[in-house]
């Protein structure tokens, strides 16, 4: 039996088992902590825009019944608590012409990992996405691509 045919053997026997798929989390509130940049040079306008889409996307999930803002006080009377923080890894500002004129040059990207923490502060989460803009559209679409495919890992995993 070649290797191949043993590794496929072995995951096919852990999707099989329940072991492949990770298990549903359970929360009734989040609170977004703002966007941390580390020493990532990037303009204050695409944090904002990061966090303010981040807030709106995690709503429109209907996942939780309540979203916090960062310093929320609210917050801390909630027992069931998850907390997001997103931290920058990368930024590369591109050029909305340059898509537009060759759909080759130009993206705009945002690098970040996503970590989100339980009530007792223990990971729950840690994922590296990508948030970009690759042929129309203004560089801002970046953090709005950012927030949709983080949206979408925290209704997968809730």
């Amino acid at each position: 039996m070649t290797l191949k045919k043993i590794l496929m053997l072995a995951f096919t026997a852990t999707l099989a088992f329940g072991q492949g798929t990770p298990a549903k989390l359970s929360a009734s509130a989040i609170q977004i902590e703002q966007v941390d940049v580390g020493d990532v040079a990037i303009p204050m306008e695409f944090r904002v825009a990061i966090y303010e889409s981040l807030l709106e996307r995690v709503r429109g999930t209907g996942k939780f019944q309540q979203v916090f803002r960062s310093g929320d006080q609210r917050a801390a009377d909630v027992k069931d608590l998850v907390v997001l923080r997103t931290k920058v890894e990368k930024f590369q500002e591109g050029s909305r012409t340059k898509r537009e004129v060759t759909t080759v040059t130009g993206a705009t990207k945002v690098d970040v990992s996503a970590t989100l923490t339980g009530p007792d502060s223990h990971v729950l989460l840690d994922q590296k996405l990508t948030g970009k803009v690759r042929f129309f559209g203004d560089n801002l679409g970046a953090t709005n691509d950012l927030a949709k495919r983080i949206a979408k890992v925290l209704e997968q995993r809730f």
